[in-house]
């Protein structure tokens, strides 16, 4: 079942959550460290306070994906005006991947952001999770923007 997540929903959430995170700090260790899921529960909460927040789950047996979308609008003057539907953070649970459950997740988001009036859906994606850069290219995703990095100096807890 594809619907809106509930409060009752967060602790399951965040354990999915966690798992993404893990994939990054082994991806950019230098950028990511390592969190409690619980940490992640509270990111959840604070995100879901924010006004045109929500958080949508495929709920099989239990959560097994959510997607974490935010609506916005952007209309500065150079630019054509456009309702946005910014996925904040999107993942499917570990063992549940490469069954379809992203993609029935996916199409859930789009079908919301075009009942909110959305003109376009973006999200921002890691370089080094290919997986995840092949999976939203082939649910139809392309590139648009590309954000560059260089380190000026060693952080001081690493």
């Amino acid at each position: 079942m594809l619907r809106k997540a509930v409060a009752a929903d967060l602790e399951q959430i965040a354990q999915i959550a966690f798992e993404l995170h893990e994939i990054h700090v082994k991806g950019d260790p230098q950028s990511n460290r390592s969190m409690p899921a619980e940490y992640f529960q509270g990111e959840l909460e604070e995100f879901l306070q924010g006004e045109n927040n929500v958080i949508l789950v495929s709920d099989e047996d239990g959560i097994n994906a959510y997607a974490a979308v935010k609506i916005t609008e952007s209309d500065s003057p150079p630019h054509y005006p456009r309702r946005i539907c910014f996925i904040n953070c999107f993942a499917v649970k570990e063992g549940c991947r490469r069954q379809g459950v992203g993609t029935r997740l996916m199409e859930y988001v789009r079908s919301y952001g075009e009942e909110q009036g959305c003109t376009d859906l973006q999200l921002g994606v890691k370089a080094f999770n290919k997986a995840a850069c092949e999976f939203y290219k082939a649910v139809g995703f392309t590139e648009r923007n590309i954000i560059m990095n260089m380190k000026i100096k060693k952080d001081k807890e690493q």
